[in-house]
């Protein structure tokens, strides 16, 4: 009877839920390499990493959405990282038995077994099965579980024997050092406990109530009233951001509307007619064709040398001046006019 007890006990203690599993109270030490080099489900833990401290949030109406994990010891002493499944990219079904969270970003889930918190990859659609553990975390006097799947050791070969002491003495190695609660981790099949674990878990998923299965609307209910906030504050700062460029629109155009304002426009224009007359710009100049037969000279007013223009030829001149022309350069007198000064600007004037 006393044995029956234990083995209910045990079983009770493996089937909690995802954040029931998760102490707040105890430290848990990292570990990054969880290699099954031979696929017998033992697993050779490596690389340990730092010691963290979880903290957990519920909704009021009792379901865990949020775990902070805090750097304790080791590096990046005081660091944070946050799984939320109300304001992050993670997924969690089948409350009040829910078994793990799902990262979409990483293809990554967090499931909790006894002293233990596992990151998985490749966990399949229906949430029962695995590809490979990617870390681990072993609670701070951890007792190892049921151990009755233990493998029988294995007798090592002379190579594996020295490959053994060898990586007892590299660092980051599997090693003693790591503690008793890292040598029973490491005694156990793992891929029997996790997906035991995770079988069981779902069969009392397909066996819930109505009632309990609420439990999952409220997660989402929750996350989409995180969504509906946000969107209520954006659109508030949009419409705040609209009403400030309105009303500084408006108090624009009634400065554009006085006269001083107007005066001071057609002064800038008129300013800028006159600098692109005196820097060639295309308003300050007039085009003169020559379609006389013959190449001219033309000559602007007061001076003394010409410019020639071909027969068929064009130049453009400033449009401010008065011009005269000659078929001779050499000839007296001023001229024949061809332009006024001011009478053509941005067009053209042809000699025939």
């Amino acid at each position: 009877m006393l044995g029956v007890a234990l083995l209910v006990s045990t079983v009770t203690i493996a089937q909690k839920s995802l954040f029931s599993n998760i102490s707040t109270t105890d430290q848990y030490t990292g570990y990054r390499s969880v290699i099954d080099s031979d696929n017998d489900g033992v697993y050779e833990i490596r690389d340990r990493l730092f010691v963290v401290k979880f903290k957990l949030k519920t909704l009021t109406t009792g379901e865990g959405y949020s775990i902070l994990a805090t750097v304790e010891k080791g590096n990046n002493k005081g660091k944070t990282s946050t799984i939320d499944l109300v304001e992050g990219n993670f997924t969690c079904k089948g409350y009040p038995y829910e078994s793990l969270i799902k990262d979409k970003s990483k293809n990554e889930s967090i499931v909790a077994i006894g002293d233990y918190v596992f990151f998985l990859k490749g966990v399949s659609d229906d949430g029962t099965s695995y590809t490979s553990i990617d870390e681990v975390y072993i609670k701070e006097g951890a007792s190892g579980g049921n151990n009755s799947d233990k493998p029988k050791k294995k007798k090592l070969s002379f190579k594996e024997k020295m490959q053994a002491l060898k990586n007892a003495s590299t660092p980051g190695a599997t090693s003693a050092n790591y503690g008793s609660e890292h040598k029973a981790l490491e005694s156990q099949n793992l891929r029997k406990l996790i997906t035991d674990y995770l079988v069981a878990m779902k069969a009392k998923q397909n066996g819930r109530t109505a009632a309990e299965k609420q439990s999952d609307k409220n997660i989402l209910n929750a996350k989409e009233a995180i969504a509906l906030k946000a969107k209520e504050k954006r659109d508030a700062e949009k419409a705040k951001n609209d009403a400030e460029w309105a009303e500084a629109k408006r108090y624009n155009d009634s400065i554009k509307a006085t006269p001083e304002h107007q005066d001071l426009e057609r002064r800038k224009r008129q300013n800028e007619a006159n600098y692109q007359s005196r820097n060639g710009g295309a308003q300050g100049k007039v085009t003169i064709y020559n379609k006389s037969g013959k190449d001219i000279y033309i000559y602007q007013n007061g001076a003394r040398n010409g410019t020639r223009i071909n027969v068929n030829s064009s130049t453009k001149v400033d449009c401010s001046s008065n011009y005269t022309y000659k078929f001779d350069s050499n000839a007296g007198g001023s001229g024949s006019a061809c332009y006024n000064a001011n009478s053509g600007c941005g067009k053209s004037v042809t000699v025939n």
